[in-house]
Protein backbone atom coordinates (compact mmCIF):
# COMPACT_ATOMS: atom_id res chain seq x y z
CA UNK A 1 0.00 0.00 0.00
CA UNK A 2 2.33 2.29 -1.21
CA UNK A 3 -0.40 5.76 -0.85
CA UNK A 4 0.69 8.06 0.24
CA UNK A 5 -2.18 9.11 1.91
CA UNK A 6 -0.21 11.41 3.77
CA UNK A 7 -1.73 13.97 0.96
CA UNK A 8 -4.34 15.84 1.59
CA UNK A 9 -5.90 14.41 4.77
CA UNK A 10 -8.17 16.71 3.43
CA UNK A 11 -11.80 15.91 2.44
CA UNK A 12 -11.20 12.87 1.75
CA UNK A 13 -9.44 10.57 4.29
CA UNK A 14 -11.88 8.60 5.77
CA UNK A 15 -13.94 6.78 8.17
CA UNK A 16 -13.04 5.08 11.38
CA UNK A 17 -12.99 1.93 12.73
CA UNK A 18 -15.28 0.34 15.48
CA UNK A 19 -18.69 0.66 17.40
CA UNK A 20 -16.96 1.03 20.61
CA UNK A 21 -18.45 2.50 23.27
CA UNK A 22 -16.33 2.14 26.09
CA UNK A 23 -12.87 4.20 26.46
CA UNK A 24 -11.69 0.92 28.36
CA UNK A 25 -12.39 -2.08 25.54
CA UNK A 26 -11.34 0.57 22.67
CA UNK A 27 -8.06 0.10 24.50
CA UNK A 28 -6.63 3.43 22.81
CA UNK A 29 -3.52 3.21 25.29
CA UNK A 30 -1.00 4.49 23.75
CA UNK A 31 -1.66 8.22 22.83
CA UNK A 32 1.76 10.33 22.86
CA UNK A 33 1.18 14.19 23.10
CA UNK A 34 2.07 15.45 19.47
CA UNK A 35 3.85 18.82 18.35
CA UNK A 36 1.11 18.91 15.57
CA UNK A 37 -0.03 22.47 14.87
CA UNK A 38 -3.18 22.14 15.44
CA UNK A 39 -3.90 25.99 14.93
CA UNK A 40 -6.82 28.02 16.75
CA UNK A 41 -10.20 27.43 16.94
CA UNK A 42 -12.34 28.15 14.05
CA UNK A 43 -15.95 27.95 12.97
CA UNK A 44 -16.14 26.31 9.37
CA UNK A 45 -19.03 24.92 6.71
CA UNK A 46 -19.05 21.46 5.34
CA UNK A 47 -21.33 19.47 3.47
CA UNK A 48 -20.71 15.85 2.30
CA UNK A 49 -21.97 12.32 1.45
CA UNK A 50 -21.78 9.16 3.24
CA UNK A 51 -22.22 6.07 1.10
CA UNK A 52 -21.80 2.07 1.77
CA UNK A 53 -19.22 0.29 -0.27
CA UNK A 54 -21.39 -0.73 -3.03
CA UNK A 55 -21.62 2.89 -4.01
CA UNK A 56 -25.52 3.45 -2.32
CA UNK A 57 -26.18 6.41 0.06
CA UNK A 58 -26.11 5.68 3.58
CA UNK A 59 -29.31 7.76 5.44
CA UNK A 60 -29.50 7.76 9.07
CA UNK A 61 -26.17 7.99 9.84
CA UNK A 62 -25.36 10.17 12.84
CA UNK A 63 -22.23 12.90 11.66
CA UNK A 64 -20.57 14.80 14.01
CA UNK A 65 -18.11 17.47 14.16
CA UNK A 66 -16.65 18.30 17.65
CA UNK A 67 -19.87 19.38 19.47
CA UNK A 68 -22.39 19.87 16.14
CA UNK A 69 -24.48 16.77 15.39
CA UNK A 70 -25.97 15.87 12.00
CA UNK A 71 -27.98 12.88 10.26
CA UNK A 72 -27.32 11.84 6.78
CA UNK A 73 -30.60 12.32 4.43
CA UNK A 74 -32.36 9.59 2.14
CA UNK A 75 -29.25 10.59 -0.56
CA UNK A 76 -26.79 10.54 2.11
CA UNK A 77 -25.88 13.92 2.07
CA UNK A 78 -25.33 16.47 5.48
CA UNK A 79 -24.49 19.90 6.10
CA UNK A 80 -22.81 21.74 8.81
CA UNK A 81 -22.63 25.74 9.13
CA UNK A 82 -19.84 26.99 11.86
CA UNK A 83 -19.00 24.26 13.04
CA UNK A 84 -15.85 24.60 15.81
CA UNK A 85 -12.95 23.17 14.83
CA UNK A 86 -9.35 24.17 14.52
CA UNK A 87 -7.46 25.86 11.90
CA UNK A 88 -5.18 22.77 11.00
CA UNK A 89 -7.62 20.15 11.86
CA UNK A 90 -11.07 19.10 11.60
CA UNK A 91 -12.26 15.34 12.94
CA UNK A 92 -15.41 14.28 11.15
CA UNK A 93 -17.43 11.28 12.79
CA UNK A 94 -20.09 9.26 11.26
CA UNK A 95 -21.90 6.28 13.04
CA UNK A 96 -24.79 4.29 11.97
CA UNK A 97 -25.82 0.64 13.48
CA UNK A 98 -24.44 -2.58 11.51
CA UNK A 99 -21.53 -0.45 9.93
CA UNK A 100 -17.71 0.52 11.49
CA UNK A 101 -17.70 3.73 12.86
CA UNK A 102 -16.05 6.40 10.41
CA UNK A 103 -14.37 9.06 10.30
CA UNK A 104 -12.65 12.16 8.22
CA UNK A 105 -9.42 14.09 9.74
CA UNK A 106 -8.78 17.23 7.18
CA UNK A 107 -7.22 20.41 7.00
CA UNK A 108 -10.61 22.87 6.50
CA UNK A 109 -10.39 25.65 4.51
CA UNK A 110 -12.70 28.76 4.59
CA UNK A 111 -14.91 27.85 2.22
CA UNK A 112 -17.68 24.70 2.12
CA UNK A 113 -15.82 21.53 2.49
CA UNK A 114 -16.03 18.44 0.79
CA UNK A 115 -16.13 15.80 3.16
CA UNK A 116 -16.72 12.46 1.05
CA UNK A 117 -17.07 8.71 3.11
CA UNK A 118 -17.39 4.91 2.71
CA UNK A 119 -18.59 2.96 5.42
CA UNK A 120 -17.74 -0.18 5.86
CA UNK A 121 -20.57 -3.04 6.80
CA UNK A 122 -20.38 -4.94 10.52
CA UNK A 123 -19.89 -8.38 8.76
CA UNK A 124 -18.68 -11.52 10.89
CA UNK A 125 -16.16 -13.28 9.00
CA UNK A 126 -16.20 -16.13 11.39
CA UNK A 127 -16.94 -16.93 14.63
CA UNK A 128 -14.14 -18.29 17.76
CA UNK A 129 -14.66 -20.06 20.74
CA UNK A 130 -12.50 -18.28 23.95
CA UNK A 131 -9.58 -20.72 25.34
CA UNK A 132 -9.21 -21.69 22.17
CA UNK A 133 -6.02 -20.41 19.95
CA UNK A 134 -7.95 -19.41 16.49
CA UNK A 135 -6.96 -17.92 13.12
CA UNK A 136 -9.38 -16.04 11.48
CA UNK A 137 -8.45 -15.29 7.40
CA UNK A 138 -9.36 -13.63 4.29
CA UNK A 139 -8.83 -14.90 1.11
CA UNK A 140 -6.14 -12.26 0.19
CA UNK A 141 -3.86 -13.83 2.58
CA UNK A 142 -4.94 -11.06 5.80
CA UNK A 143 -4.74 -13.07 9.12
CA UNK A 144 -5.41 -12.90 13.33
CA UNK A 145 -4.22 -16.28 15.25
CA UNK A 146 -6.00 -15.30 18.69
CA UNK A 147 -4.67 -17.15 21.99
CA UNK A 148 -8.24 -17.38 23.18
CA UNK A 149 -8.08 -14.94 26.22
CA UNK A 150 -11.09 -12.26 26.15
CA UNK A 151 -12.37 -9.42 27.87
CA UNK A 152 -15.68 -7.33 28.44
CA UNK A 153 -15.68 -3.66 28.27
CA UNK A 154 -15.64 -3.57 32.36
CA UNK A 155 -12.80 -5.55 31.84
CA UNK A 156 -14.05 -8.92 33.27
CA UNK A 157 -13.36 -12.31 31.34
CA UNK A 158 -15.23 -13.19 28.90
CA UNK A 159 -16.08 -16.95 28.13
CA UNK A 160 -18.04 -18.17 25.34
CA UNK A 161 -18.42 -17.26 21.25
CA UNK A 162 -16.52 -14.50 20.30
CA UNK A 163 -17.59 -13.18 16.37
CA UNK A 164 -14.59 -11.55 14.83
CA UNK A 165 -15.55 -9.05 11.75
CA UNK A 166 -11.97 -8.26 9.78
CA UNK A 167 -11.34 -5.90 7.22
CA UNK A 168 -8.14 -5.43 5.42
CA UNK A 169 -8.25 -1.77 3.38
CA UNK A 170 -5.38 -2.12 0.55
CA UNK A 171 -3.06 0.74 -0.91
CA UNK A 172 -4.01 -0.20 -4.24
CA UNK A 173 -8.10 -0.28 -3.35
CA UNK A 174 -8.99 2.58 -5.69
CA UNK A 175 -11.56 4.00 -2.76
CA UNK A 176 -8.51 4.03 -0.28
CA UNK A 177 -9.04 7.87 0.58
CA UNK A 178 -13.00 7.45 1.10
CA UNK A 179 -12.42 4.19 3.33
CA UNK A 180 -9.84 4.61 5.47
CA UNK A 181 -10.32 6.08 9.02
CA UNK A 182 -9.07 9.61 9.62
CA UNK A 183 -6.40 10.48 7.51
CA UNK A 184 -2.70 9.54 7.70
CA UNK A 185 -1.63 11.82 10.39
CA UNK A 186 0.26 10.18 13.15
CA UNK A 187 2.12 10.98 16.58
CA UNK A 188 5.50 8.74 16.28
CA UNK A 189 6.43 7.36 19.78
CA UNK A 190 8.37 10.59 20.23
CA UNK A 191 5.29 12.32 20.11
CA UNK A 192 6.30 13.78 16.74
CA UNK A 193 3.90 14.71 13.75
CA UNK A 194 4.29 12.42 11.22
CA UNK A 195 2.31 11.91 7.69
CA UNK A 196 2.48 8.46 6.70
CA UNK A 197 2.37 6.06 3.65
CA UNK A 198 0.55 2.98 4.22
CA UNK A 199 1.27 -1.15 3.24
CA UNK A 200 -1.79 -2.28 4.52
CA UNK A 201 -4.44 -1.41 7.05
CA UNK A 202 -6.63 -3.87 8.85
CA UNK A 203 -9.55 -3.65 11.12
CA UNK A 204 -10.75 -6.10 13.98
CA UNK A 205 -14.04 -5.79 15.32
CA UNK A 206 -15.35 -8.46 18.49
CA UNK A 207 -18.61 -9.06 20.16
CA UNK A 208 -19.70 -11.57 22.58
CA UNK A 209 -22.61 -14.12 22.06
CA UNK A 210 -24.79 -11.13 22.95
CA UNK A 211 -23.83 -8.60 21.08
CA UNK A 212 -21.29 -6.60 23.50
CA UNK A 213 -18.33 -5.47 22.32
CA UNK A 214 -14.99 -7.47 23.51
CA UNK A 215 -11.00 -6.90 23.54
CA UNK A 216 -8.23 -8.91 24.45
CA UNK A 217 -7.44 -10.00 27.49
CA UNK A 218 -4.85 -8.12 29.50
CA UNK A 219 -1.53 -9.15 28.77
CA UNK A 220 -2.56 -11.25 26.12
CA UNK A 221 -1.83 -10.14 22.57
CA UNK A 222 -2.61 -11.70 18.71
CA UNK A 223 -0.71 -12.19 16.13
CA UNK A 224 -1.81 -9.85 12.55
CA UNK A 225 -0.68 -11.01 9.34
CA UNK A 226 -1.01 -7.95 6.80
CA UNK A 227 -0.54 -8.59 3.01
CA UNK A 228 1.69 -6.43 1.00
CA UNK A 229 0.27 -5.08 -2.59
CA UNK A 230 2.26 -6.89 -5.23
CA UNK A 231 3.63 -3.32 -6.58
CA UNK A 232 4.79 -2.34 -3.10
CA UNK A 233 6.78 -5.49 -2.49
CA UNK A 234 10.01 -4.74 -4.07
CA UNK A 235 10.38 -1.23 -2.18
CA UNK A 236 8.40 -2.65 1.62
CA UNK A 237 11.03 -2.49 4.33
CA UNK A 238 11.91 -5.78 6.48
CA UNK A 239 10.62 -3.55 9.31
CA UNK A 240 8.34 -1.33 9.56
CA UNK A 241 6.57 0.58 12.37
CA UNK A 242 2.97 -0.06 13.38
CA UNK A 243 -0.07 2.30 13.98
CA UNK A 244 -3.38 1.68 15.65
CA UNK A 245 -5.80 4.25 15.07
CA UNK A 246 -7.11 6.77 17.97
CA UNK A 247 -10.91 7.38 16.96
CA UNK A 248 -10.74 10.06 20.03
CA UNK A 249 -8.01 12.41 18.50
CA UNK A 250 -8.46 11.00 14.90
CA UNK A 251 -4.20 10.58 14.78
CA UNK A 252 -2.52 7.50 14.62
CA UNK A 253 0.32 6.34 17.45
CA UNK A 254 3.08 4.20 16.55
CA UNK A 255 2.74 0.98 18.93
CA UNK A 256 5.17 -1.53 18.24
CA UNK A 257 6.80 -3.16 15.08
CA UNK A 258 6.12 -5.99 12.37
CA UNK A 259 8.37 -7.92 10.08
CA UNK A 260 8.46 -8.73 6.81
CA UNK A 261 7.69 -12.42 6.10
CA UNK A 262 7.53 -13.43 1.81
CA UNK A 263 4.98 -10.39 0.71
CA UNK A 264 3.51 -9.89 4.09
CA UNK A 265 4.03 -8.30 7.29
CA UNK A 266 3.65 -10.16 10.60
CA UNK A 267 3.41 -8.57 13.57
CA UNK A 268 1.81 -8.73 17.56
CA UNK A 269 -0.71 -6.15 18.67
CA UNK A 270 -2.55 -6.23 22.30
CA UNK A 271 -5.69 -4.39 21.22
CA UNK A 272 -8.17 -3.88 18.05
CA UNK A 273 -9.23 -0.98 15.99
CA UNK A 274 -7.59 0.15 12.92
CA UNK A 275 -3.81 -1.15 12.62
CA UNK A 276 -1.48 0.46 9.93
CA UNK A 277 1.94 -0.64 8.38
CA UNK A 278 3.26 2.31 7.51
CA UNK A 279 6.63 4.15 6.79
CA UNK A 280 6.48 7.73 8.53
CA UNK A 281 7.60 10.98 6.71
CA UNK A 282 8.11 14.68 8.85
CA UNK A 283 4.98 16.57 7.29
CA UNK A 284 4.24 19.82 6.29
CA UNK A 285 0.57 21.56 5.04
CA UNK A 286 0.25 22.45 1.40
CA UNK A 287 -2.67 24.75 0.31
CA UNK A 288 -3.83 24.79 -3.60
CA UNK A 289 -6.68 26.39 -5.43
CA UNK A 290 -7.84 25.32 -8.94
CA UNK A 291 -9.53 27.48 -11.43
CA UNK A 292 -10.80 27.63 -15.20
CA UNK A 293 -9.66 30.12 -17.54
CA UNK A 294 -12.16 32.74 -16.67
CA UNK A 295 -11.30 32.91 -12.81
CA UNK A 296 -14.27 31.06 -11.61
CA UNK A 297 -13.01 27.94 -8.97
CA UNK A 298 -12.87 24.34 -10.03
CA UNK A 299 -15.88 23.05 -7.45
CA UNK A 300 -15.25 19.58 -6.25
CA UNK A 301 -12.10 19.16 -8.32
CA UNK A 302 -9.56 15.95 -7.54
CA UNK A 303 -6.10 17.18 -6.39
CA UNK A 304 -3.70 14.30 -6.34
CA UNK A 305 -0.51 13.72 -4.57
CA UNK A 306 2.75 11.29 -4.96
CA UNK A 307 6.14 10.84 -4.33
CA UNK A 308 8.41 9.68 -6.36
CA UNK A 309 9.03 5.63 -5.08
CA UNK A 310 4.73 5.53 -4.57
CA UNK A 311 2.65 3.18 -6.51
CA UNK A 312 -0.35 5.34 -5.64
CA UNK A 313 -2.02 8.90 -5.30
CA UNK A 314 -3.82 9.94 -2.93
CA UNK A 315 -6.23 12.73 -3.22
CA UNK A 316 -8.37 15.96 -1.77
CA UNK A 317 -11.09 17.58 -3.54
CA UNK A 318 -11.77 21.31 -3.64
CA UNK A 319 -14.84 23.31 -1.96
CA UNK A 320 -16.79 25.67 -3.35
CA UNK A 321 -14.12 27.99 -3.98
CA UNK A 322 -11.97 25.88 -5.37
CA UNK A 323 -9.45 25.53 -2.38
CA UNK A 324 -8.11 22.28 -0.42
CA UNK A 325 -5.77 21.93 2.08
CA UNK A 326 -3.81 19.25 3.21
CA UNK A 327 -0.87 18.00 4.93
CA UNK A 328 2.05 16.42 2.77
CA UNK A 329 5.40 14.85 3.39
CA UNK A 330 7.85 17.66 4.10
CA UNK A 331 11.26 18.57 2.31
CA UNK A 332 10.64 16.11 -0.71
CA UNK A 333 9.78 17.04 -4.20
CA UNK A 334 6.22 15.54 -5.52
CA UNK A 335 4.09 15.26 -8.24
CA UNK A 336 0.52 16.87 -8.06
CA UNK A 337 -2.18 16.33 -10.45
CA UNK A 338 -5.88 17.12 -10.97
CA UNK A 339 -8.52 15.59 -12.44
CA UNK A 340 -11.85 17.08 -13.40
CA UNK A 341 -15.55 15.39 -13.16
CA UNK A 342 -14.57 13.36 -15.73
CA UNK A 343 -11.43 11.90 -14.33
CA UNK A 344 -9.07 13.21 -16.77
CA UNK A 345 -6.14 14.54 -15.96
CA UNK A 346 -6.56 18.53 -17.08
CA UNK A 347 -2.78 19.58 -14.96
CA UNK A 348 0.39 18.17 -13.69
CA UNK A 349 3.58 19.69 -11.94
CA UNK A 350 6.09 19.06 -9.20
CA UNK A 351 5.31 20.44 -6.09
CA UNK A 352 8.66 21.92 -4.80
CA UNK A 353 9.66 20.53 -1.06
CA UNK A 354 8.63 22.33 1.93
CA UNK A 355 9.87 22.61 5.13
CA UNK A 356 9.15 21.05 8.14
CA UNK A 357 6.19 22.25 10.34
CA UNK A 358 5.45 25.25 7.64
CA UNK A 359 2.68 25.93 5.14
CA UNK A 360 2.94 26.45 1.33
CA UNK A 361 0.20 28.23 -0.79
CA UNK A 362 0.79 27.49 -4.41
CA UNK A 363 0.04 30.28 -6.71
CA UNK A 364 -3.65 29.67 -8.28
CA UNK A 365 -3.47 26.21 -10.48
CA UNK A 366 -5.69 27.36 -13.74
CA UNK A 367 -7.15 24.43 -15.89
CA UNK A 368 -9.04 24.11 -18.59
CA UNK A 369 -11.84 20.94 -18.20
CA UNK A 370 -12.81 18.16 -20.12
CA UNK A 371 -16.47 18.28 -19.09
CA UNK A 372 -18.88 20.96 -20.03
CA UNK A 373 -19.46 24.03 -17.57
CA UNK A 374 -22.35 25.53 -16.14
CA UNK A 375 -23.34 28.31 -13.44
CA UNK A 376 -26.60 27.56 -12.05
CA UNK A 377 -27.79 30.91 -9.90
CA UNK A 378 -30.48 33.18 -8.69
CA UNK A 379 -32.59 34.07 -6.11
CA UNK A 380 -34.72 32.84 -4.13
CA UNK A 381 -38.37 34.57 -2.91
CA UNK A 382 -40.86 34.71 -0.38
CA UNK A 383 -45.07 34.28 -0.79
CA UNK A 384 -44.95 38.18 -0.76
CA UNK A 385 -42.21 38.74 -3.28
CA UNK A 386 -39.23 39.72 -0.34
CA UNK A 387 -35.80 38.39 -0.42
CA UNK A 388 -35.30 34.89 1.62
CA UNK A 389 -32.83 35.82 4.07
CA UNK A 390 -32.34 32.56 6.08
CA UNK A 391 -32.24 29.39 3.82
CA UNK A 392 -30.27 27.27 1.45
CA UNK A 393 -30.71 25.48 -2.06
CA UNK A 394 -30.18 22.21 -2.83
CA UNK A 395 -28.95 20.67 -6.17
CA UNK A 396 -28.34 17.06 -7.56
CA UNK A 397 -28.15 15.23 -10.88
CA UNK A 398 -31.39 14.25 -11.95
CA UNK A 399 -30.35 10.56 -12.52
CA UNK A 400 -27.21 8.27 -11.89
CA UNK A 401 -25.33 7.05 -8.76
CA UNK A 402 -22.80 9.95 -8.75
CA UNK A 403 -23.97 11.15 -5.10
CA UNK A 404 -20.88 12.72 -4.58
CA UNK A 405 -22.04 14.95 -6.92
CA UNK A 406 -24.81 15.99 -4.44
CA UNK A 407 -24.52 19.89 -3.11
CA UNK A 408 -25.74 22.74 -1.10
CA UNK A 409 -25.06 26.31 -0.87
CA UNK A 410 -26.76 29.22 1.35
CA UNK A 411 -28.26 31.77 0.20
CA UNK A 412 -26.96 35.27 0.64
CA UNK A 413 -28.73 37.88 3.05
CA UNK A 414 -30.83 38.82 -0.38
CA UNK A 415 -31.59 35.38 -1.11
CA UNK A 416 -28.90 35.26 -3.87
CA UNK A 417 -27.35 31.41 -4.44
CA UNK A 418 -25.23 30.00 -7.10
CA UNK A 419 -23.43 27.00 -8.15
CA UNK A 420 -20.16 26.62 -10.48
CA UNK A 421 -20.66 22.68 -11.81
CA UNK A 422 -19.24 20.81 -14.60
CA UNK A 423 -20.98 17.59 -16.46
CA UNK A 424 -18.99 14.88 -18.44
CA UNK A 425 -22.13 15.24 -20.75
CA UNK A 426 -23.46 17.84 -22.59
CA UNK A 427 -27.43 19.19 -21.80
CA UNK A 428 -27.01 17.25 -18.23
CA UNK A 429 -30.43 16.91 -16.16
CA UNK A 430 -30.93 18.09 -12.34
CA UNK A 431 -32.77 18.70 -9.77
CA UNK A 432 -33.09 22.26 -7.71
CA UNK A 433 -34.90 22.52 -4.73
CA UNK A 434 -35.03 25.77 -3.02
CA UNK A 435 -36.25 26.33 1.22
CA UNK A 436 -37.22 28.77 3.59
CA UNK A 437 -36.52 28.83 7.26
CA UNK A 438 -37.95 31.67 8.80
CA UNK A 439 -41.37 30.64 6.65
CA UNK A 440 -41.27 27.27 6.89
CA UNK A 441 -41.77 26.90 2.84
CA UNK A 442 -40.18 24.99 -0.14
CA UNK A 443 -39.99 25.98 -4.19
CA UNK A 444 -40.39 22.10 -4.50
CA UNK A 445 -37.94 19.99 -6.48
CA UNK A 446 -37.77 21.77 -9.93
CA UNK A 447 -36.56 19.06 -12.87
CA UNK A 448 -34.92 21.41 -15.84
CA UNK A 449 -32.23 20.23 -18.33
CA UNK A 450 -28.81 22.48 -18.42
CA UNK A 451 -28.86 23.53 -21.90
CA UNK A 452 -27.05 27.21 -21.90
CA UNK A 453 -23.97 27.68 -20.05
CA UNK A 454 -25.61 30.05 -17.75
CA UNK A 455 -28.87 28.89 -16.02
CA UNK A 456 -30.64 31.71 -14.15
CA UNK A 457 -33.57 30.93 -11.95
CA UNK A 458 -34.24 34.19 -10.80
CA UNK A 459 -37.23 35.50 -8.46
CA UNK A 460 -37.28 31.40 -7.66
CA UNK A 461 -40.85 31.76 -5.38
CA UNK A 462 -40.55 29.75 -2.66
CA UNK A 463 -44.11 29.77 -1.54
CA UNK A 464 -45.33 25.86 -1.48
CA UNK A 465 -46.21 25.12 2.43
CA UNK A 466 -44.28 22.38 3.84
CA UNK A 467 -46.49 19.52 3.77
CA UNK A 468 -44.38 18.19 7.21
CA UNK A 469 -42.41 19.48 9.58
CA UNK A 470 -40.29 19.30 12.84
CA UNK A 471 -38.91 22.03 14.49
CA UNK A 472 -36.57 21.80 17.84
CA UNK A 473 -34.23 24.35 19.76
CA UNK A 474 -31.33 23.22 22.47
CA UNK A 475 -30.80 26.24 24.95
CA UNK A 476 -30.67 29.50 23.33
CA UNK A 477 -29.30 27.66 20.09
CA UNK A 478 -30.85 28.40 16.71
CA UNK A 479 -34.19 26.61 15.73
CA UNK A 480 -33.48 23.57 13.52
CA UNK A 481 -35.63 22.63 10.55
CA UNK A 482 -36.62 18.93 9.28
CA UNK A 483 -38.61 19.36 6.45
CA UNK A 484 -40.07 15.90 4.44
CA UNK A 485 -38.93 12.62 4.56
CA UNK A 486 -40.83 11.98 7.99
CA UNK A 487 -41.93 8.71 8.90
CA UNK A 488 -44.14 8.49 11.40
CA UNK A 489 -45.87 4.97 12.67
CA UNK A 490 -48.17 3.89 15.43
CA UNK A 491 -48.10 0.20 15.71
CA UNK A 492 -46.87 -2.60 17.93
CA UNK A 493 -48.91 -3.34 20.80
CA UNK A 494 -46.86 -3.24 24.10
CA UNK A 495 -49.28 -6.17 25.64
CA UNK A 496 -50.71 -9.19 24.63
CA UNK A 497 -53.96 -8.50 26.60
CA UNK A 498 -56.88 -7.49 24.44
CA UNK A 499 -57.81 -4.61 26.73
CA UNK A 500 -54.85 -2.94 26.12
CA UNK A 501 -54.59 -0.93 22.85
CA UNK A 502 -51.43 1.15 23.66
CA UNK A 503 -48.88 1.36 21.02
CA UNK A 504 -45.64 2.77 20.18
CA UNK A 505 -44.92 5.75 18.21
CA UNK A 506 -42.01 6.71 16.09
CA UNK A 507 -41.38 9.36 14.66
CA UNK A 508 -38.25 9.23 12.26
CA UNK A 509 -36.22 12.04 9.93
CA UNK A 510 -33.50 13.38 8.51
CA UNK A 511 -33.66 16.33 6.18
CA UNK A 512 -31.47 17.45 3.04
CA UNK A 513 -30.45 19.95 4.88
CA UNK A 514 -28.78 17.42 7.25
CA UNK A 515 -30.64 17.72 10.50
CA UNK A 516 -32.42 14.48 12.22
CA UNK A 517 -35.25 14.33 14.72
CA UNK A 518 -36.30 10.72 15.98
CA UNK A 519 -38.83 10.36 18.80
CA UNK A 520 -39.94 6.89 20.47
CA UNK A 521 -42.69 6.89 22.78
CA UNK A 522 -44.56 3.75 24.13
CA UNK A 523 -47.97 3.73 25.81
CA UNK A 524 -49.78 5.48 23.24
CA UNK A 525 -53.21 5.78 23.53
CA UNK A 526 -53.86 6.79 20.02
CA UNK A 527 -55.74 10.06 21.39
CA UNK A 528 -54.60 14.09 22.17
CA UNK A 529 -53.27 13.99 25.90
CA UNK A 530 -49.72 14.82 27.94
CA UNK A 531 -47.21 12.24 28.26
CA UNK A 532 -44.02 11.74 29.81
CA UNK A 533 -41.20 11.16 27.27
CA UNK A 534 -40.89 7.80 28.40
CA UNK A 535 -37.98 5.92 25.56
CA UNK A 536 -35.47 7.54 23.96
CA UNK A 537 -35.15 11.25 21.12
CA UNK A 538 -32.57 11.77 19.37
CA UNK A 539 -31.99 14.75 17.28
CA UNK A 540 -29.16 16.52 15.43
CA UNK A 541 -26.94 18.22 18.65
CA UNK A 542 -27.79 15.42 21.56
CA UNK A 543 -29.90 12.88 22.44
CA UNK A 544 -31.62 12.08 26.23
CA UNK A 545 -33.81 9.21 27.73
CA UNK A 546 -36.16 8.67 30.79
CA UNK A 547 -33.26 8.38 33.33
CA UNK A 548 -31.25 11.35 31.50
CA UNK A 549 -34.14 13.53 30.27
CA UNK A 550 -37.17 15.12 32.24
CA UNK A 551 -39.32 16.02 29.39
CA UNK A 552 -43.22 16.48 28.59
CA UNK A 553 -44.98 15.36 24.90
CA UNK A 554 -48.13 16.99 24.52
CA UNK A 555 -50.24 15.49 21.53
CA UNK A 556 -52.42 18.13 20.24
CA UNK A 557 -54.14 16.49 17.48
CA UNK A 558 -53.73 12.46 16.40
CA UNK A 559 -55.34 11.79 13.24
CA UNK A 560 -55.79 8.73 10.77
CA UNK A 561 -53.09 7.42 8.52
CA UNK A 562 -52.52 9.92 6.38
CA UNK A 563 -53.66 12.42 8.54
CA UNK A 564 -51.90 14.22 10.59
CA UNK A 565 -49.99 14.40 14.14
CA UNK A 566 -49.63 17.53 16.24
CA UNK A 567 -47.13 17.34 19.59
CA UNK A 568 -45.11 19.73 21.33
CA UNK A 569 -42.40 18.50 23.43
CA UNK A 570 -40.97 20.19 26.59
CA UNK A 571 -38.55 19.89 29.14
CA UNK A 572 -34.76 20.03 30.45
CA UNK A 573 -32.18 16.79 29.48
CA UNK A 574 -28.83 16.65 30.73
CA UNK A 575 -25.06 14.91 29.03
CA UNK A 576 -21.80 15.27 29.83
CA UNK A 577 -21.58 18.91 28.61
CA UNK A 578 -24.62 19.77 31.24
CA UNK A 579 -28.40 20.87 31.57
CA UNK A 580 -29.76 21.85 28.67
CA UNK A 581 -33.62 22.68 27.91
CA UNK A 582 -35.62 21.32 24.88
CA UNK A 583 -38.55 22.87 22.87
CA UNK A 584 -39.72 20.92 19.86
CA UNK A 585 -42.87 21.57 17.62
CA UNK A 586 -43.99 18.73 14.99
CA UNK A 587 -46.80 18.45 12.19
CA UNK A 588 -46.80 15.52 10.30
CA UNK A 589 -48.44 13.13 8.06
CA UNK A 590 -49.19 9.53 10.03
CA UNK A 591 -47.94 6.66 7.68
CA UNK A 592 -49.63 4.03 9.58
Amino acid sequence: MRKFYPLFLLLLLMFSCKNETSLDIDDNSVTPESNFNFGNTVQRNFQGVVLDTGGNPVSGATVTIGSSTAQTNFKGFFTFKNAEVKENFALVKVTKPGFIDGSRVMVPTNGINRVNIMMIPAATTASINSGTTSTVSLPNGTKVKFDGSFKDAAGNTYSGSVNVALYNLASSNPYLTELMPGSLLAANSGGNARIMETFGMVHVQLTGSSGQKLQIANGHTAEMTVPIDASQTSTSPNTIPLWSYNENTGMWNEEGSATKVGNTYVGTVSHFSWWNCDAQFPQAILKVTVKNPAGLPMVNAKVALKRSSQSYETYGMTDNMGTVTGIIPANETLTLKVYDVCNTVVYTSNVAPVTVGTTMTLPDITVISTGNQYIIQGNLKTCTNTDVTDGYVLLRPAAGTNYFQYTSVPVSSTGNFSFNVYSCTANPQFILEGYDYTNLQTSGEIPFTANLPVMNFNNLSVCNSVSEFISYKIDNQNVKYVFGNINAQWSGLTSTSPNIIAKQLRINSTSTAGNAFFMTQNNMLGVPGSFNADYLFEFSGGYFNPSTGNVVVQVTNFGAAGTYIDFTVNGTYTDTNGNHTFTANGHVIRDL
